[in-house]
């Protein structure tokens, strides 16, 4: 099933993706879908059904980081992750795990965000700027000095969220952003992904409970490796059949 959609600009596109790990049987076959700058796209699925796999190719980490068999098309804001080296595509797409602590590394909240264009070769007067800038839109400049490991779970992941755009990049993946926070933690990171969204980032979130993801622009449905359906929020719930035969009902 190919998901499609007319819009301005396409940030994303892949084309008939099959993907298997070394000795495995596919994890993803012929995946083929678009993402437009400006819109959140969610990718949910059950338990193994290939959608942190789909992240790490469109991040570059599979096949660089993590082997596997890939074939098929991917562009990722016109650069294929899977030719392009680890530092040229983390321009492009930068990725938000699941879990917070796995991705922080700094002993400070200004030194994470800062880490990256560290890594980068920024120079020193303008990582201070986009230090500055993010600490500002993300709420966090009260707490700039303080311990990353003492923040709460959803400003842990907001700092992640800051972190990975440090460099800008036109595309941000999530891997279950929404996992093991409260209410008020939830709350803070869906403004911060909506406000990607307005910024015209193209924003794709892994997100395995739909109810928590009624405000992205389109649901695409994986199913043994395969895309079982593509649509609007509205329209998907509207086909009730196919979230009860994906047990995804919201």
């Amino acid at each position: 099933m190919v998901c499609v959609r007319i819009l301005l600009m396409i940030a994303v596109e892949v084309k008939k993706l099959c993907f298997s790990y070394p000795g495995g049987e596919s994890v993803l076959r012929d995946v083929s879908f678009s993402v437009y700058y400006g819109e959140v796209l969610v990718i949910a699925g059950l338990s193994g059904s290939g959608k942190t796999t789909l992240c790490r190719i469109l991040c570059g980490i599979i096949p660089h980081a993590v082997k596997g068999e890939v074939s098929g098309e991917v562009a990722v804001a016109g650069i294929d992750p899977i030719e392009a080296g680890l530092t040229k595509i983390s321009l492009k797409a930068g990725m938000v795990f699941q879990d917070a602590d796995s991705q922080i590394v700094c002993s400070t909240v200004e030194d994470e965000i800062a880490f990256a264009l560290e890594n980068h070769c920024v120079p020193p007067e303008e990582i201070r700027l986009r230090v500055d800038e993010l600490l500002a839109e993300f709420g966090l400049m009260a707490l700039r000095l303080e311990n990353p490991s003492r923040l709460s779970g959803g400003m842990k992941k907001l700092l992640t969220i800051a972190s990975v755009l440090a460099t800008a990049p036109p595309v941000l993946i999530l891997d279950e952003p929404m996992s093991g926070l409260d209410s008020e933690g939830r709350a803070l990171v869906r403004s911060a992904i909506e406000a990607q969204r307005s910024n015209g980032k193209a924003v794709i979130m892994v997100e395995h409970d739909l109810s928590l993801a009624d405000f992205a622009d389109r649901w695409l449905l994986i199913h043994e490796g395969k895309i079982a359906a593509c649509d609007t929020p509205g329209r998907i719930k509207d086909g009730e059949d196919m979230l009860n035969k994906l047990r995804l009902t919201p």
